[in-house]
């Protein structure tokens, strides 16, 4: 972790991220509507980036970490795009995917994202310490790479035991289930137990730790021992339209739709309070991390800054939130058509993505990106977007559920690529790497992946179909996220 600068942001490195960004990008949005769930791709993209450097004569272990850096803004671009623009088309405002709007939406919600975590990173990965599992899990996979011996047979050996799990269980050979789960009607009440089998949850379960696990616990007895069964016994009568939806259902399917309609948004509700309060207890550090930016940009005081503390400069955040905003705010008003709502929903994308890009830097450093609720804070600001629209536009106005999906999806990107870039940020900061170097690959991978994200998703459609069964696609890929915010 010296000051000497290894091969790091080199033009190979680059050109091969930005090649995996859009495979992954591609792999990761027909995934997405397809299972409802898109996967980290830091590891893949490092075993990957391994594989061609050596192929090429080798690449130092930094080299390798920036491509996996920029390699996996392309699953985080294609979150924030699959869980919420196919929306769009099923509310009908669109017939297809228009590629600069997609484009814009994408790319420069990718890039606040990037800009609103750089001082994030002192205050959750220096000083809170915070696991950041993927970003750990990559860091062992790079390090093992440039040192193979009794590691690489730990990871071999890992690997073997969770692929002979996966080849056991349901998606293989059947021999022992996906998930373990009982349930049944005791009378007007709901009783249900479950848990998941996956080989991966448990490796996530091992790097996160004991405390993080219990918590996690915690959050599925409340929800599916306690607040399913309350609902179910005193609060489902009263609900008509999902009481006549559940009539006649199995005790699973009950379960999944209360959830699904009711039970979730308590989840949300404590993302949202647990959020504020993380930023309300990281003040200091957060302060201290832009303070301490400030001072860079100014020479810091003549005293020299090493070269693995060197984030982007303060200067450059700031003058592009400016340049990256402007055109959100022009975008805003070309669908609604007046300053007075283009500027708060500008003023709501910003108070919102800075908000949601910490919480869910928060969320991916305890529990990993694969398992950061990313959907639920969009949902929250769709909420609330809707809200306010409803008031500046009226309740009944035609184009208030588009502007508040349209706010939503930025959202959604921004924090998508805030949650990953501390991900490859621990990755770094394990490794030795450079901030500001990782920190602009990131940002080169997300415009990368933004470029392809129309085209993919017009394909996709016109393949499979979205969301809604047609006589061409009677089984069409289910886009649950994109669904539930229409």
């Amino acid at each position: 972790m010296t000051d000497k600068a290894p091969p790091e942001l080199t033009l190979r490195a680059v050109v091969l991220a930005i090649v995996l960004a859009v495979i992954l990008a591609a792999a990761n949005a027909y995934l997405g509507q397809f299972a409802g769930m898109t996967i980290a791709s830091a590891i893949p993209a490092a075993v990957e980036s391994m594989a061609v450097l050596k192929m090429l004569g080798g690449g130092h272990i930094l080299e390798n970490n920036i491509v996996a850096t920029g390699a996996s803004a392309g699953t985080s671009i294609a979150t924030g795009v699959i869980f919420t623009i196919p929306a769009l088309i099923l509310l009908d405002y669109w017939v297809d995917f228009r590629y600069t709007w997609v484009l814009a939406i994408a790319g420069l919600g990718g890039l606040l994202g990037v800009l609103f975590s750089v001082p994030l990173r002192r205050s959750l990965i220096v000083e809170q310490g915070l696991a950041f599992p993927e970003g750990k899990a990559a860091a062992e996979v790079l390090r093992t790479g440039d040192h193979p011996g009794e590691g690489l047979k730990l990871l071999a050996g890992a690997a073997g035991i969770g692929g002979l799990m996966k080849l056991a269980a349901g998606s293989g050979l059947r021999l022992i289930p996906d998930t373990a789960a009982a349930s049944s009607w005791w009378g007007s009440s709901l009783a249900y137990f479950g848990t998941n089998l996956s080989p991966a949850l448990f490796g996530v379960g091992s790097i996160v730790g004991l405390t993080i696990g219990i918590v996690m616990l915690a959050g599925g007895v409340i929800a599916w021992n306690i607040a399913i069964p309350l609902y179910s016994s005193f609060f489902l009568a009263a609900d008509p339209l999902l009481s006549v939806e559940l009539a006649g259902a199995s005790a699973e399917d009950a379960a999944y739709g209360i959830w699904s309609a009711q039970v979730r948004y308590l989840g949300v509700g404590a993302m949202l309070i647990g959020g504020v309060w993380t930023l309300f207890s990281l003040r200091h550090s957060l302060v201290s991390g832009i303070r301490s930016g400030i001072q860079a940009d100014r020479g810091n005081g003549g005293v020299a800054i090493a070269r693995t503390e060197r984030d982007l400069p303060m200067r450059y955040i700031l003058a592009g939130l400016v340049v990256f905003v402007l055109p959100l705010m022009v975008l805003y008003q070309a669908i609604v058509h007046n300053w007075a709502v283009s500027i708060p929903m500008t003023v709501i994308m910003i108070v919102a993505g800075f908000l949601f890009v910490s919480v869910s830097a928060y969320m991916a450093g305890l529990v990993g990106s694969s398992n950061n609720p990313v959907s639920g804070l969009t949902i929250a600001t769709i909420l609330f977007a809707a809200l306010v629209l409803a008031v500046l536009l009226g309740r009944d106005s035609p184009i208030g559920a588009v502007a508040a999906i349209m706010i939503g999806a930025v959202v959604c990107g921004a924090a998508c690529i805030g949650g990953d870039n501390l991900q490859d940020l621990k990755c770094g900061y394990m490794l030795g790497a450079t901030p500001w170097k990782q920190q602009l690959m990131l940002a080169i991978g997300g415009v990368s992946s933004a470029l392809v994200m129309a085209p993919v998703l017009s394909l996709l459609a016109q393949a499979y179909g979205i969301g809604v069964p047609t006589e061409t696609h009677p089984s069409p890929l289910l886009a649950p996220q994109a669904n539930l915010m229409a």
